[in-house]
């Protein structure tokens, strides 16, 4: 009796010495993309008519990792030079800025090759000016959708490419007849940058 007893015991304390490996379920994963954008607004509205646009700037930092889901938001900028006067009045330029959340889900295709499809959804605010002067603003929301292939050079610096939908949609007050061109717009964008992890996998 007594021997069976420490053997017990002895299974116990080996037992409750080995570590269990779990992995959370929620992880805190920063990593910060900064890429050029180059924009092809299309359709019948104000900045696809009126307005040549510039290789815009953005910036991404994803910071929630749930198993391959990732959470993150993002600011783009783009400088848009007006072309049609008619349409546009005494406005010099437009600058288009975007504020958004997103949603995206990565794919392993290899050990360097990452395919990364998202969503995204935010705050648009479009700034007109001629020189130093204001001409005001239009506000909105805007809805994006589109992927990025990473390529990782090492486990903290990735380049990528991609492409992406941007359709977003302005508060306005003008004239019904007007409405239709000036409260929307329609763009492609391909994104080329660079991504840091700040924590490695």
């Amino acid at each position: 009796m007594k021997y069976t007893i420490l053997l017990i015991l002895f299974c116990l304390k080996i037992s409750y010495g080995q570590e269990k490996k779990t992995k959370a379920l929620v992880n805190f994963k920063p990593e910060f993309s900064q890429y050029a954008i180059i924009p092809f607004n299309f359709g019948d509205n104000y900045l696809a008519k009126a307005n040549k646009s510039n290789v815009g700037l953005g910036t991404n930092f994803s910071f929630l990792q749930v198993q391959h889901f990732k959470l993150g938001m993002g600011y783009d900028y783009i400088f848009y030079s007006i072309t049609d006067l008619s349409k546009t009045g005494n406005v010099g330029s437009s600058r288009y800025n975007s504020f958004y959340g997103t949603l995206a889900y990565e794919i392993k295709l290899s050990n360097e090759l990452y395919l990364q499809p998202y969503l995204g959804l935010g705050s648009i605010n479009l700034n007109f000016k001629n020189g130093n002067r204001s001409f005001g603003h239009q506000t909105g929301t805007d809805f994006r959708i589109g992927f990025n292939f990473d390529y990782r050079l090492n486990k903290i610096i990735s380049a990528f490419t991609g492409i992406g939908y941007v359709s977003s949609k302005y508060d306005i007050n003008t004239a019904p007849e007007f409405v239709s061109f000036y409260d929307n717009s329609k763009m492609l964008q391909i994104n080329i940058g660079i991504k840091l992890k700040f924590i490695n996998n």
